[in-house]
């Protein structure tokens, strides 16, 4: 069994490798916030237990039971992360220091219902996958907030995690996975971009904006949000929407999550008579929601491409 210094370097290694950073001494060191020679210490334990690959000046990569382990930790962690932000309040930029303190203490019966009570959720709060919530799939193409294109609207996917201060910044954007930005012009200093984000103009230096990952929208996306969001209750039987907000309380908003409705999910609508309750489906699962609860739960329309190609005709 790995210790849990062992494994918090493991953690650090998949977090370099998710951002798609060269793993190196240097760059672990960073991580860590240790020297250089602790870190090469550890690589050289780690490397004699066969759970990475490392060689001085060439980097450092996981073996497939580091991989594993790996997995396992940074599951738990997020987990955590959900379970603190959603269920009981705490900021965003916050989670990340309790959940690696609650990681270690987790045992498989404790992981499996914690990730039972949020409804399986896919990402953590800060937009990154949860390993082994679903079908392993391609990550989502992205592009650093930093480069995307003027007038091109785009959905917030993740940021960093783990920098208090970048999370705290960008959340007083509103800046979140899930949240439709536009970069409008270049701000002034030139080091700085001019955003908008729900209809208001912000400022956002450049450097922070290379943390944020963006996916820009298809035009059939940025149509759906040019119609602007509704409610569940407002979908007709077979029509698709993808969750942008839950107007109620914490304990709604617990309820909700915990069925599936995170921001950024797609939903269909499968029954929906005109009054009483709606019948919808989430993440593979039917879910009864009164009307006064579907009308709570804000969504954007999809729009289907055979629609849009009868639209353009």
């Amino acid at each position: 069994m790995a210790s849990q210094q062992s494994e918090d370097y493991l953690e650090a290694i998949d977090r370099l490798e998710e951002r798609g950073e060269l793993v190196t001494t240097s760059a672990l060191a960073r991580e860590r916030g240790v020297s250089a020679p602790s870190v090469t210490e550890m690589l050289r334990r780690l490397s004699e237990q066969g759970l990475v690959a490392y060689e001085q000046r060439k980097g450092v990569s996981l073996t497939a039971e580091g991989r594993r382990l790996a997995a396992s930790v940074v599951r738990r962690h997020r987990l955590w992360e959900r379970f603190l932000h959603d269920v009981l309040g705490l900021r965003w930029d916050r989670v990340d220091d309790e959940a690696c303190k609650l990681e270690h203490a987790t045992s498989p019966e404790v992981e499996r219902r914690l990730a039972r009570a949020l409804g399986n959720v896919d990402t953590c709060p800060h937009g990154h996958a949860i390993p082994g919530a679903g079908p392993e799939t391609s990550r989502e193409s992205t592009v650093p907030l930093s480069e995307l294109e003027p007038a091109r609207l785009a959905r917030i996917v993740s940021v960093r995690e783990g920098e208090a201060e970048l999370l705290r910044r960008l959340g007083s954007l509103g800046i979140r996975p899930g949240a439709i930005v536009r970069v409008e012009d270049e701000g002034d200093p030139a080091d700085s971009l001019v955003l908008r984000v729900a209809n208001r103009r912000q400022s956002l230096e450049r450097d922070l904006a290379s943390h944020v990952a963006a996916k820009p929208l298809s035009p059939e996306e940025a149509k759906a949000e040019a119609d602007g969001p509704v409610s569940i209750s407002d979908l007709v039987p077979g029509e698709a929407g993808v969750v942008r907000e839950l107007l109620a309380g914490r304990t709604f908003v617990a309820r909700c999550l915990a069925l599936g409705f995170t921001p950024g999910t797609q939903v269909r609508m499968i029954q929906n008579p005109g009054h009483g309750p709606v019948i919808v489906l989430v993440r593979d699962t039917r879910v009864a929601l009164g009307r006064g609860e579907a009308q709570k739960i804000r969504v954007v329309r999809v729009v289907r491409k055979e629609e849009a190609d009868v639209e353009a005709s």
